[in-house]
């Protein structure tokens, strides 16, 4: 990746901005980089559903929640459930098995936070090549 050529960019992440979205039951998912061994994405939790597969990554997955609250469950018995407000940061070691959803479950505003991990060098490298203008949610 060549820095002399980049330029900076904002992203209202609040507004739902982003270089692409993916839409599922669960939430909404906005990638705004991809490179240089990272990744950030914002997630949108509004009335989804929630999953009953366990998420986990192979390399540390940092959460700041940016709107609302966030509950999150872990799969392993001896870790407690916690619920995250506006401001906090959960930091889930690799393969951390868990799951995570709007709280309270009435909540009628989106609970959204921001996810950044470490992605393989190929990975980041393909990605940050697709540029695209910022969509909406």
């Amino acid at each position: 990746m060549n820095d002399e050529h980049q330029e900076p960019h904002v992203f209202r992440l609040l507004q739902g901005e982003a270089l692409n979205i993916h839409h599922s039951p669960t939430g909404h998912v906005g990638r705004v980089f991809c490179g240089e061994g990272l990744e950030a994405v914002w997630v949108a939790k509004q009335q989804e559903v929630i999953d009953s597969a366990w998420f986990s990554q192979p390399t540390v997955d940092l959460l700041i929640i940016l709107q609302g609250q966030l509950r999150v469950e872990f799969e392993q018995a001896h870790q407690a459930s916690v619920v995250l407000e506006s401001g906090d940061l959960l930091v889930l070691p690799p393969h951390t098995r868990c799951r995570a959803y709007r709280w309270p479950r009435d909540r009628q505003e989106a609970t959204i936070f921001l996810a950044i991990n470490p992605v393989r060098d190929d990975r980041a490298t393909t990605m940050s090549k697709t540029r695209g203008e910022p969509s909406q949610v």
